[in-house]
């Protein structure tokens, strides 16, 4: 399909979306008889769209930029005024269907007929409000902080984020949203190969993937620690071998004298498979260690065909999971995720949705875009080169905006390009970053 083509269809998809929440906005209405239903200056439509387009500049400068400054746009209390009618479900239903429609585009880039899903979560720093108690956090004596936490299915060859769970920090446990997310992943339509860090491990995640028919990679942790394989007599060094055990909860002496054959679950330790009927539960997986560096060994278990997926082919897509990490960044700063607009979590929550809907929409267009690599002598050039995200979101912001049709958005994204600077590494710099201050916003 022709870039331009692409790039109208996914528009057009985003925009029949908007129409078919406004169809149903009566759903996520705080008063479903009386909210918007007067003429007014930001009606419901114009109210997602605003979402949608916003930036990291303060409020009323927002405003002002989507009305073209107009001597008649509305005031930031009348925005205010009008998402406070609207649930932050609207968004997140939004979100739903316009990715559930992007999935059906057209056919997806795929690794040997899989998509390749990277599984990992984020912590989302909120505008100061000790008021909320669920996502607010004592730092010792200092003032404090809130955060939300996003749990993420990002698809990493297709470069959208095709399933979310948020939800407040305090009430944090990544393997129960990665488990929400497995069962409702539609495995039959589009078969996937899901990968998660070392967080992930456990048995209860690994039955959800079994039972739901999914393949997998998680990484574990090595067989001199306190995780699952330090119960298995496994040899030094590099291994690809396969476990076989039955779960249980119960302990008989049978069960306890044959440690090889059953895995005790306390009754502490969360699993959803077994209660008074079914009391066992058969499970079956490959451990894989591999040399990442001389005497530094990483370890994944999977349930791949051996055949098919050697340790080499294991240890490359591993590696891919790394793509999610560098869309958070571009979700957070190109996408403006750290500027919100808003104090109550309803809002911030509305503003979250609205991100990831845009992030899709940008990475949708971004990734079809084909860059060709220059031949020849006099062409020849030293780094293959990729598109400049932070270049194309702006322009795809754009392209949503105007309907006049002058916007040419993969031909204006294709002339901006970055180099692709292979085996580059840096030492990664991790440190806290608070939401920005309102007082400190770009115009």
């Amino acid at each position: 399909m022709n870039d331009q083509i692409y790039a109208a269809n996914v528009k057009k998809i985003l925009m029949d979306c908007i129409a078919d929440l406004d169809s149903v906005k009566w759903l996520f209405l705080e008063q479903p008889e009386s909210d918007f239903t007067r003429d007014r200056k930001i009606p419901f439509e114009t109210f997602i769209h605003i979402c949608l387009q916003m930036e990291g500049g303060a409020l009323q400068n927002e405003l002002l930029k989507h009305f073209n400054f107009a001597e008649k746009t509305p005031t930031k209390s009348a925005f205010c005024q009008q998402r406070a009618k609207v649930s932050p479900e609207a968004l997140k239903f939004l979100y739903c269907i316009f990715t559930e429609a992007l999935m059906g585009l057209d056919a997806p880039k795929t690794f040997c007929g899989y998509r390749l899903i990277a599984c990992d979560g984020s912590d989302i720093n909120i505008p100061y409000n000790p008021a909320d108690e669920e996502t607010f956090h004592q730092n010792g004596n200092k003032k404090g902080y809130n955060q939300l936490h996003l749990n993420a299915f990002f698809d990493i060859l297709n470069g959208i984020y095709i399933d979310c769970v948020l939800e407040p920090d305090s009430k944090q446990h990544e393997r129960a949203a990665f488990n929400v997310m497995v069962d409702r992943y539609p495995s039959a339509k589009y078969p996937a190969i899901i990968m998660a860090d070392r967080g992930y491990e456990g048995y209860n995640v690994f039955a959800h993937l079994l039972r739901s028919g999914q393949k997998f990679i998680i990484r574990m942790k090595d067989i001199d620690s306190n995780g699952i394989l330090s119960a298995y007599d496994l040899p030094d060094g590099e291994f690809d071998m396969d476990i076989e055990t039955i779960l249980t909860r119960r302990q008989t002496n049978q069960i306890r004298q044959n440690r090889n054959t059953y895995t005790i679950i306390p009754s502490a330790s969360e699993f959803d498979f077994l209660d008074a009927e079914n009391q066992f539960f058969p499970m079956a997986f490959r451990i894989l260690r591999i040399e990442v560096s001389p005497g530094i060994y990483e370890c994944v278990a999977t349930n791949l065909d051996r055949e098919e997926f050697p340790p080499e082919i294991i240890k490359k897509l591993y590696h891919m999971r790394w793509a999610e990490e560098g869309s958070f960044r571009d979700l957070k700063f190109t996408i403006d995720l750290v500027h919100f607009h808003c104090k109550k979590r309803q809002y911030v929550e509305q503003e979250i949705w609205a991100r990831l809907v845009l992030y899709n929409f940008c990475e949708a267009i971004t990734r079809h875009i084909t860059v060709t690599r220059q031949t020849g002598k006099e062409n020849a050039k030293k780094f293959d080169y990729k598109i400049n995200f932070a270049t194309a979101a702006c322009i795809c912001r754009a392209f949503l905006k105007r309907s006049d049709g002058e916007i040419n958005p993969c031909r204006l994204i294709g002339r901006f390009l970055i180099p692709i600077r292979p085996d580059r590494i840096a030492p990664r710099n991790i440190k806290p970053q608070s939401a920005k201050s309102f007082l400190y916003r770009a115009a």
